[in-house]
C-alpha cells in the first residue's frame, strides 16, 4: 500500500516533501497525528491516572505514613537499634515495591506506544517500514 498521497505518506523518508515540507503538508501531518492521538486517548488517560497515583502513593509514604511510623514505634518501648534495623527493613522493601510497580507502569506504557508506534508506521507507510 503506497501512502505517498497521504498527510503521512509526504513525510515518508524517501519523499522530497519530508526535507522541505509546506504549512499544508505540516498542517496535514498533524491533522492525522492528532486523529490518532485522539483515537488512543483513553489508553493514554490511563496510563498518566497510573503515573499520577503512583507518585502520589510515593510522596504520601514518604512524607505522611514513614513520619507517623517513626513517630509511633519512637513511642513505643523498643530498642533503638532494633527499630533503626525495622525500618530500614521497612523503607527497602516499600522501595522495591515502589520501583516494581514503578516498572510495571512502564512495561504497561512502553506496550502503548509500541501499539501506537505500529498504527503510525501503518498510517505512514503501509505497515512496511520498521
Amino acid at each position: 500500500m503506497d501512502n505517498r498521497g497521504s498527510a503521512f505518506g509526504k513525510f515518508h523518508r524517501n519523499s522530497p516533501a519530508r526535507s522541505d515540507p509546506t504549512a499544508q503538508v505540516l498542517f496535514d501531518y498533524e491533522e492525522h497525528y492528532m486523529r490518532l492521538v485522539k483515537s488512543y486517548r483513553s489508553e493514554i488517560e490511563f496510563i498518566n491516572d497510573l503515573h499520577t497515583t503512583h507518585t502520589r502513593e510515593v510522596k504520601n509514604f514518604y512524607a505522611n505514613d514513614l513520619p507517623a511510623i517513626i513517630k509511633k514505634l519512637e513511642s513505643e518501648p523498643i530498642a533503638d537499634d532494633v527499630r533503626r534495623e525495622w525500618l530500614n527493613h521497612l523503607e527497602e522493601h516499600m522501595d522495591k515495591s515502589f520501583k516494581m510497580s514503578g516498572h510495571f507502569i512502564d512495561i504497561l506504557t512502553t506496550k502503548k506506544v509500541e501499539e501506537f508506534n505500529a498504527a503510525l508506521r501503518e498510517k505512514t507507510f503501509g505497515g512496511g517500514v520498521r
